[in-house]
């Protein structure tokens, strides 16, 4: 039995199957996610659990290469904008592009984040020795 990081059987088996390259996201409780994409549900209740302690524990189990986020995040949700820019160097782009590029994600992390555009979309990429 796993001691320490991400002890979400599901969770931590759809980050144990990123190969290079692969998409996934991390969303607010609102993000539309197209039919057939698989949803790793981790909300409990709005605002619960929040966006910024979930990317976090995600970005310690996986290595990204590169991401995305909305563009809208700037003036909607400062603080989330603060956290895309100072922990995944996104790449900000136009909410309905970013909506579009998540049917070809391999699966989406939902929290309970109630703050609009709390949403990255994220490359894995591949830990080099």
């Amino acid at each position: 039995m796993r001691t320490t990081g991400i002890i979400h059987a599901e969770l931590a088996s759809a980050l144990t199957g990123l190969r290079h390259t692969d998409l996934f996201a991390v969303s607010d409780s609102g993000l539309p996610v197209p039919a057939g994409i698989p949803v790793i549900d981790l909300g409990i209740s709005y605002g619960f659990p929040r966006f910024e302690p979930i990317l976090d524990l995600i970005l310690h189990e996986v290595t990204i290469e590169a991401a995305w986020g909305s563009r809208q995040v700037t003036t909607e949700n400062s603080e989330a904008a603060t956290l895309l820019a100072d922990h995944v160097h996104a790449e900000l782009i136009d909410h309905e592009t970013f909506k579009s590029r998540i049917a070809d994600c391999r699966f989406v992390v939902r929290t309970g984040e109630a703050r609009p555009y709390a949403n990255v979309l994220l490359r894995a990429g591949v830990p080099w020795a």
